[in-house]
């Protein structure tokens, strides 16, 4: 006596389909763009000292002590002012006796840091602040450092300072 099998049918053994197989990549690649846009940020907290945080300390040490009084926080020497300035334009040492690192060329370097490239600008309403330069005769625009990169992250950090007996804004870009 014989017994029959019964077969499944041809249909029931179906194997991987092309619509199985593009729905599996799919969530497979999103999976992928996920990890890739989100998780490199998931770590920047505890990449030692932030952008942020260097910004507002750069801008502190300028607005209280390297370009003022620290018994004045925030009232610039006009002085000082001209030649970190000046300095920073001209790679000149500045004569002036200020606050900051006379022989730096660089405004990372006067604010002692080779971490981070910075950028100082010191702005009258919208536009950058000019101040007089009696020695020359002309006027001294009041920005230094390389320029602002359009595709980096970037932290701004700005104080109102008074410097001529008017207000400006100070204004700390680092990346």
């Amino acid at each position: 006596m014989s017994r029959t099998r019964l077969r499944p049918s041809a249909a029931d053994d179906r194997a991987q389909t092309t619509i199985d197989f593009v729905v599996g990549i799919s969530i497979f690649l999103l999976v992928v763009a996920f990890v890739v846009l989100f998780v490199p940020g998931i770590f920047d907290p505890f990449d030692g000292t932030s952008r942020t945080q260097a910004a507002d300390r750069f801008a502190a040490t300028l607005a209280s002590d390297a370009l003022g009084d620290p018994a004045t926080p925030a009232a610039l020497n006009a002085t000082c002012t001209r030649a970190f300035f000046e300095q920073m334009r001209t790679d000149a040492d500045a004569t002036a006796d200020c606050g900051f690192d006379a022989t730096a060329d660089t405004v990372a370097a006067a604010l002692g840091t080779d971490r981070f490239a910075v950028n100082v600008t010191v702005f009258d309403g919208g536009s950058v602040a000019e101040l007089a330069d009696p020695e020359n005769g002309g006027s001294v625009e009041l920005r230094a450092g390389p320029p602002v990169p359009d595709n980096e992250a970037v932290a701004t950090t700005r104080r109102v300072v008074l410097l001529d007996g008017r207000t400006h804004q100070l204004a700390v870009r680092v990346w």
